[in-house]
């Protein structure tokens, strides 16, 4: 075994495109710093302010989250390509013609993969957050922010972990190429709508009693569960809960809360994590035939599970990533074992 180990890890440094992806891994993140600057010095040219502890947070998690957006379709290319190599050489089976059990060749090319997914995204972060250092933005939340960064990079080793094995069941390179690339895009472009079906029966009937109180003023009080409870929900809701597809929306694209009434809230950091799909947005307006009510931020935390911490929210994540892990390592060395490699 680790004669394999050492011999992916070899045939991995000697390849192009590993660094190439680390350059561009590398690159990214210092890009955005530079974007971020020169925002705040056109913002500064129109208007005076001074940023708060939440804008630099939020600068400084936007800055460093992006790698679980942006690296997900490198790995989707180089796993295919690299594994896809063995079979067009015949490295696989040489493998096993020079001694080394299936479970050793199949565990050395899901552990290397694994790594370099690791790899890339220990370079993205550390780059984003020298280059922050650089430039005084850099405010990690007393470290918050690596523990949630900890759990996305989980995620995404998890996936790397399903493309190699899909790699390792699948002979053809342009095939696994494909498959692996239309996970991506599938994965990415459903998130946001399975995230909006977050939501439960107790969530809703406590988001009930929120919304009729204001009604109530007026004697008139309406309200529908079934609306909440459609076709799509009892699609998307067991998908919600039993995969990482929220991860994105919920950790990377909504920890930024809006308002334009105060430019010292223009963008800020949300401590907690935002369950509230169930609702058009975190401001909302209720609107009956006599008037319209704005529902607050306020009046939503008193719903059971619209607001998480973060490190709640991330623990769950955290075993839903190992449970798939296992069950793609598992269930891909069942097939494996009974695959002809010859």
């Amino acid at each position: 075994m680790p004669e394999l180990l050492k011999f992916e890890y070899l045939r991995i440094l000697k390849s192009k495109m590993i660094w190439v992806m680390i350059a561009i891994s590398a690159v990214l993140p210092v890009l955005a710093v530079i974007g971020v600057q020169l925002i705040l010095v056109l913002m500064n040219g129109e208007m005076t302010f001074s940023l708060t502890k939440g804008n630099e947070r939020f600068i400084s998690w936007f800055v460093i989250s992006y790698f679980y957006e942006r690296l997900p379709i490198f790995i989707a290319l180089f796993t295919p390509l690299f594994i896809g190599r063995d079979y067009k050489d015949g490295f696989i089976r040489n493998k096993i013609t020079a001694g080394h059990t299936r479970f050793q060749v199949f565990c050395s090319a899901v552990i290397t993969q694994a790594s370099v997914t690791v790899c890339l995204c220990v370079v993205y972060i550390l780059s984003g957050i020298i280059a922050l250092l650089l430039t005084g933005h850099l405010d990690l939340n007393h470290g918050e922010m690596i523990m949630r960064c900890l759990v996305l990079t989980l995620s995404l080793t998890a996936t790397s972990v399903l493309f190699a094995v899909i790699s390792l069941l699948i002979k053809s390179r342009a095939g696994t190429v494909v498959i692996c690339a239309a996970f991506i895009f599938v994965s990415s472009t459903a998130a946001p709508a399975v995230t909006t079906f977050s939501y439960n029966h107790k969530m809703i009937d406590q988001y009930e009693e929120v919304y009729t109180d204001q009604l109530d003023l007026f004697n008139e009080s309406e309200f529908n569960k079934k609306d909440f409870f459609n076709a799509g929900w009892y699609i998307l809701h067991p998908v919600y809960e039993v995969t990482n597809a929220g991860l994105g929306p919920e950790f990377v694209k909504t920890t930024s809360s809006f308002s334009l009434m105060e430019m010292d809230n223009l963008f800020e950091y949300n401590e907690k994590i935002a369950r509230t799909g169930f609702v058009n947005q975190i401001y909302t307006i209720v609107t009956n035939n006599y008037g319209s009510f704005l529902l607050t931020e306020k009046d939503l935390k008193k719903i059971d599970g619209a607001y998480v911490k973060s490190s709640v929210a991330g623990a769950e994540y955290t075993v839903k990533s190992l449970v798939w892990m296992a069950v793609y390592f598992g269930g891909g060395y069942c097939l494996f074992r009974k695959k002809n490699l010859f």
